[in-house]
């Protein structure tokens, strides 16, 4: 009996012991434990204010002008720059681009990198733009561009390598490191295979010009997407046609905007009542007006595109379309009245946009009482574009009758203030709507009040041409903080 006692006892003295543990452990749980924590060194560091800049293509070239060097691009005259900044007393410096594949260089002039010095002036506040006119034997009309930023990717939506279409993809470089570009071509009948399109070097200011119809003959929807790693780049695609014997257009096409579901093209204008059928999937020529669409991605995208007359006189139409992947597509934009529209897109996955338009030529079908076309015309291709921010300054190159394309695509009211070689105006943009401003060649037009807001400028005077749109600054240098190892 002790013995049995005691056992119990013990039992009893572990049981009291372990009931003191757990409870010791739920007070431990209960009372917060003090707390040590090491934040691992950084530091943050402003990268040094780099230079704003902006690249001008320079003068138009043409090919096989001289039957001994018939790939090489010879151009053709001299193109008129226009530069300004705000403020106006900003000092813009010009340096001017190699350009050794020309020969005609020396006398026509190269591609232009315009700058000012870091501070002097506020983020997208420095513009510059060209325009050309041609009258040769091979090559007219009227092209016209907004001198761009170099970056290291873009998209140019335009141009053919069809029958007397003839398209020029210019590579400036305008840093002084080297730049190894690919570009890569996706057409009607999906990806061209270029081998030699890739890795293709463009040393530190200086300009390579690369045939499109060498990497890819007879496309009629050809879409651009030039890509580079080392220096950065700005893009131009120059494409120039000839019906039978007669020279039928030129145009200059800057960078479209970066895929998105929704793009917007401003001021796209049609000089001459006509057009084709939308249902016409695969109409031929390129005199009417239509949309290029590339979906990008690897699934089909639907897309509704709308388009609205900038004078609100008239209820926009809207078209739909299936973009199947990898394949870019012409949409006819059906018969339409002269004058200026705001294209809308909305699509269920990524696309790229830009629309044709054309004066004189013979592929159009007139609208119903309509004259007859001539024969010669010109052609301009509208890109689409990003919105701006709060303020912008745009250039007016040399052209006839030039207007400025303001589409409010936000939800309030915009409230724009312009002010124009020191000439100010105000001008009130509902939401969904847009205006448009005759403006002087050669001069700079200072916008504010302009977030959110899309713009473009367009050309059209007796029988030319020209559109180019307005996009905004890329991202500034921003901090960045470096945590050592």
């Amino acid at each position: 009996m002790r013995s049995i006692v005691r056992i119990g006892g013990r039992a009893a003295g572990f049981l009291v012991a372990a009931a003191l543990a757990v409870a010791a452990l739920g007070a431990a749980a209960l009372v917060p434990w003090p707390e040590h924590r090491v934040t691992p060194p950084s530091l943050v560091v402003q990268p040094a204010e780099s230079r704003q800049q902006r690249v001008c293509p320079g003068p138009l070239l043409t090919l096989a002008d001289d039957a001994a060097a018939a790939t090489t691009a010879s151009s053709i005259g001299e193109a008129d720059v226009i530069v300004g900044a705000d403020p106006d007393d900003a000092e813009i410096t010009e340096t001017p681009i190699d350009a050794p594949e020309n020969p005609r260089a020396d006398r026509d002039g190269t591609p232009v990198a315009i700058e000012v010095e870091p501070g002097t002036v506020d983020a997208g506040l420095i513009a510059g733009a060209q325009s050309q006119s041609a009258d040769t034997e091979t090559m007219a009309g009227f092209a016209a561009t907004a001198c761009a930023e170099a970056t290291s990717e873009s998209w140019l939506v335009a141009g053919a390598t069809t029958l007397g279409r003839t398209s020029l993809v210019m590579l400036a470089n305008p840093t002084d490191v080297a730049a190894t570009v690919d570009v890569r071509v996706t057409g009607e009948t999906g990806a061209i295979d270029a081998g030699s399109a890739l890795g293709i070097i463009v040393p530190g200011g200086s300009q390579r010009v690369v045939s499109l119809a060498g990497i890819a003959p007879n496309l009629s929807s050809p879409v651009v997407h030039v890509t580079s790693s080392g220096g950065t780049i700005a893009a131009t695609l120059e494409q120039s046609a000839v019906d039978g014997l007669a020279p039928a257009g030129v145009e200059l096409t800057g960078a479209a905007a970066m895929p998105a579901t929704t793009q917007i093209i401003p001021g796209f204008v049609v000089a001459e009542a006509g057009g084709i059928d939308p249902a016409e999937d695969h109409a031929e020529g390129d005199g009417f007006p239509a949309v290029r669409l590339l979906a990008v991605g690897d699934e089909p995208v639907d897309v509704s595109i709308g388009l609205v007359p900038e004078t609100g006189s008239a209820a926009g139409a809207t078209i739909e379309a299936t973009l199947q992947p990898g394949r870019a597509t012409d949409v006819p934009l059906g018969v339409l009245e002269a004058g200026a529209y705001t294209v809308r897109l909305e699509a269920d996955g990524p696309i790229v946009a830009a629309a044709r338009a054309a004066v004189g030529g013979t592929d159009a079908a007139p609208a119903p009482g309509a004259a007859d076309i001539a024969a010669a015309g010109d052609f301009a291709w509208s890109v689409s574009t990003a919105p701006l921010l709060d303020d912008a300054v745009v250039a007016i190159p040399d052209g006839g009758s030039p207007v400025l394309h303001l589409a409010n695509e936000g939800e309030d009211v915009a409230e724009v203030q312009l002010t124009i070689d020191g000439s100010a105006r105000a001008i009130t943009i509902d939401a969904g709507s847009a205006a448009s401003v005759e403006v002087d060649a050669g001069s700079t037009v200072r916008l504010a009040g302009v977030a959110g807001v899309h713009a473009a400028v367009s050309f059209d005077a007796e029988g030319e041409l020209a559109a180019f749109g307005v996009q905004p600054p890329g991202p500034l240098d921003a901090p960045i903080r470096v945590f050592p190892r």
